[in-house]
């Protein structure tokens, strides 16, 4: 079911998941009528988890901000009698922005002000001797080597 799920995730068609998991089209439909599970997996769209994979990185990059309930329950004994307290409480957790998250959104929704490549332009001339002899060179780069 995790392999399936991955799939579909990634966007394979019904046709190429049935392919890879060895059953024809028809069992693959059949298995969607008798098996409500394997149905489940399947109607989980791709986009679906492209856009919360979205918002995820969006949120890590701006701050996320999340209430938290936290509840405590202590017991003590005195005397032979027990006794148990339990304590409540909200509060607020925050996780600040991640640079590379921030980073990542930044090159991939406004790469022309974000883009992490540098181009460097050079103006001038540049000339080939293309006469180069390249056997008296190599046979003079040899016989330097050899007196060495």
């Amino acid at each position: 079911m995790l392999i399936v799920k991955s799939m579909v995730r990634k966007g394979w068609t019904n046709d190429e998941i049935a392919d890879y998991i060895g059953i024809t089209q028809s069992t693959f439909y059949e298995w969607q009528k008798k098996h409500p599970e394997f149905s489940e997996v399947l109607k989980e769209p791709k986009e679906y988890c492209v856009a919360k994979v979205e918002n995820a990185v969006f949120a890590r990059a701006t701050g996320i901000e999340k209430t938290i309930h936290e509840k405590e329950t202590v017991t003590v004994e005195k005397d032979g009698k027990k006794t148990v307290t339990t304590t409540e409480k909200d509060g607020v957790c925050y996780y600040p922005p991640d640079t590379r998250a921030a980073i990542f959104y930044l090159t991939n929704r406004a790469g022309k002000d974000w883009k992490q490549k540098q181009q460097t332009e050079i103006k001038g001339s540049l000339s080939v001797d293309a006469k180069i002899d390249a056997v008296a060179r190599l046979k003079e780069m040899r016989e330097k080597h050899h007196d060495e």
